[in-house]
This record gives structure tokens, sequence and C-alpha cells, in this order.
């Protein structure tokens, strides 16, 4: 079957799986005023003639390519600008996902992204890197939550948790004990402050952490503030009843960043987990709407109101969001409704808006990944987990490939105006 037969045939899937007619009724809020009263819609295969447009100035790199020395699982990655120089971070392990042992890496360009540093270790692992197989019992594991600028000066957040065997809440949840917060100073020439908690720390001894001091109130308070903003909500924060679940029953996680429309409001996607009443990972899986949710806030993220579904066609993985310097807002996520094992990760591509709400125009950044490497735990094929920042009138994108490799590419706004 050629490229255009297999990109026809994607056409007519996004067409049959759309919600016929779908206008989801407004949020129900979780709080009695201001009411939010905002439609948010995916539009763009309203054409007659819709088919998906490649970009075609587009620049990529790879920053990471997966060895068995240096670790084959690779995913979580996170943009930053600072000082005129990109940071970009991710998380690590020998094989597996979310398994002891991951930790976090990052690599920085101070060239505005001509050249970049070899991956180095932002935070050491915590526990042994071994393959999952290998663990007698659960050890610690990070997960990155990318950077924060206080007072400037830059910053780098991992959160680390015990995975757990039994479930706390329900089948369909993420069952982890969290044991804390870390951070550390990051400086312009890649030098690293020390590790401190923000939060936790407490069972160090029950699970022979390394005993990390506590960070000063005061700065402790500041990176509490900057996570508490709006923009700069925590993504991969997971256990039981962390988000609310939707309107229609279904278990919220890995919001994307928020946008803020022109009326002031706050505007954010959820990845749809599946039927918060599944009793098994097969129906997980088939109750899982293959479409974003979203969630809004009237009073700068004071409340916010109950998920619902929307027609924002999604694989079911982390989306990114932002706005461009022209006021144009976009989304980027796998947009194939269908789920990674059928190849729903295997295009990644960016949406357009011009007020937030209706996004009636998109592109396709990536298409087919390479085949993956070595099998491991939760690992598949596609590209995935996308992050991105402006910055030198280009907007740079970071994701990995099929958990193994990470890649940087330069996308350009003048092409993305035109569109």
């Amino acid at each position: 079957m050629s490229m255009l037969s297999v990109l026809r045939f994607i056409g007519i899937l996004l067409t049959l799986t759309r919600v016929g007619g779908f206008q989801p009724t407004l949020a129900t809020e979780v709080f009695s005023e201001p009411v939010v009263s905002h439609h948010l819609q995916w539009s763009a295969d309203e054409q007659l003639d819709f088919r998906y447009r490649f970009l075609k100035k587009i620049k990529v790199e790879t920053l990471k390519y997966a060895t068995p020395d240096t670790g084959m699982f690779n995913h979580h990655p996170y943009l930053a600008k600072f000082e005129n120089h990109l940071f970009a971070c991710w998380d690590t392990q020998v094989r597996d996902e979310n398994t002891s042992g991951q930790h976090g890496v990052f690599c920085f360009s101070s060239d505005q992204g001509q050249t970049w540093t070899a991956p180095r270790t932002l935070f050491p692992p915590l526990a042994p890197n071994i393959p999952a197989s290998e663990t007698i019992k659960p050890g610690a594991f990070q997960t990155s939550q990318g950077f924060c600028e206080i007072d400037n000066e830059l910053f780098a957040i991992s959160v680390v948790d015990i995975d757990l065997k039994d479930k706390i809440f329900r089948f369909n949840e993420v069952s982890r004990k969290r044991v804390g917060l870390l951070a550390r100073k990051v400086f312009v020439d890649g030098s690293l402050g020390d590790i401190f908690w923000v939060s936790g720390g407490l069972h160090t001894r029950i699970y022979d952490l390394p005993n990390f001091a506590k960070g000063q109130e005061t700065l402790i308070k500041k990176i509490n503030t900057y996570l508490g903003q709006p923009a700069n909500l925590p993504q991969l924060i997971f256990g039981p009843k962390i988000h609310p679940d939707s309107d229609d029953k279904h278990r919220m996680t890995e919001p994307s960043p928020p946008w803020q429309l022109d009326d002031g409001t706050w505007v954010r996607l959820f990845r749809d987990a599946g039927s918060t009443i599944a009793t098994s990972r097969a129906d997980v899986e088939a109750t899982k709407s293959r479409r974003n949710y979203v969630t809004f806030s009237a009073d700068h993220g004071a409340h916010w109101s109950v998920p619902i579904r929307t027609d924002f066609p999604d694989a079911c993985a982390r989306s990114n969001s932002g706005r461009l310097p022209s006021g144009i807002f976009y989304v980027i996520n796998n947009v194939l409704p269908m789920s990674p094992k059928h190849g729903g990760r295997s295009m990644l591509a960016i949406s357009l808006s011009d007020d937030g709400l209706n996004f009636d125009r998109c592109a396709v950044i990536r298409f087919i990944a390479p085949p993956l490497r070595q099998k491991g735990k939760a690992k598949g094929n596609g590209y995935a987990y996308p992050h991105s920042v402006v910055m030198a009138k280009k907007l740079w994108l970071i994701y990995s490939v099929n958990k193994e490799d990470i890649e940087i590419c330069q996308l350009s706004i003048e092409e993305l105006k035109s569109l």
C-alpha cells in the first residue's frame, strides 16, 4: 500500500471515528461562579478536501540514541529556555518504564540550538538501575517534571515514587507510594547545585534512599508558588485521584500545559485513561474514547470545571500546547484516534487555532517511527510526549521515539502562520 493510500485510509478512519454531530454540554461546575461557557472543538477535518499536510521546514536532530550501555528507555522529555540557552531533560532507565533506577538526564545548547552537549546525569538513580524482571522488590524511580525559573535561576524538578503492586482505590489507577519532590539548581554552564527535597523525603530510611537535605523554606515556597500557577501546573504527577474524573466517569491523567484565552479563561486538556469502573486492562483500553477532554478555569486556576469530552482526536498520550508570538494557539499530540498498539502514536501533529477554542488547521510533524530496537516494559512504537518552547523565531519541539531515543526539531513559525 502506498503512503498516499495509507494517508487516505487514515483520513477516512478519522471521519468515521469522529463523534457525529458531537456538541458536549457545558462543564459541570465544581464551583458556583463564575460560570464557564466555552466550547473547544477540533474542526480541521471538516473541509471537503481534507488531507493531512506535512510541514516542510523541519530540522530534526537526535539528542540521545539509546544503547544498552547508556539505557534503552528514554521518555518524559521537557524543554526550557533560559538566558538564551536551551535546556532539555528526560528520564532514562536501562530498559523499562517506571522501574527501579529510572532517573533524570539533561543536555543543553548555548548557541540557540545549533549544537548540543552530550547527555549527562541530572538526578542520579536512587535504586539499582536494572530491568524490571530482575527487581526483587520495588525500587525508587523518578519522573521528571521539567524545569522552573525562580528569581532568574533555573531549577530542575523530579518526583520520586515507589511502585505498589496492589491497587489502593480502584483498578484503573496508577498505584504509587510518593516519596517526595526533588529539585536542584542548573547553571548556564551545565554545572549543578545540591539536590534537595521540596516536599516529602520522610521515607528515605525505609527504602534505603540517599539522605538529601530539605530545601530552604523561602525557596520551597517560591517553587510551590511557581508550580501552582496555571501556566506551570505539573503534567506527570501520578497516583489515585490526582485529577478529577470526567463528567462521563472516565479517569483523567497527564494534563497539557494550560493556555489562556484573550478573555482571561484558562484552558487545559486531559488524556483519557478509560472508564473509572474498568476491571481489566482490556476494559481500560476498550473504554478509552481516543479523544482529549477539556476543563476551564475563570478564576486564574483557583477552581476548574469538571472535564468533559471533546472531539479533539488523540491516541491517548501526553499532549503539549502553547501560543506563538503571532497569537496563534497550538496543540501538539498524537492525532490519530487509535490505540498505540495499532499505530496511534505513529503520527505527531500540530493543530492551530486563532481563538484557542476552534482548532481548524492541522499539519503532520513526524510520521511512521523506525522499528523498536529492544522490547521493554510499557515500550512501543511512535513519537510521543512532546514538549515545546519558542526561541529565535522557531518553535522547538522535543519528543521520544519508541521510548528509546530523544529527538528535537525546529519548526518554522512562518510556515505555521501560513497554514
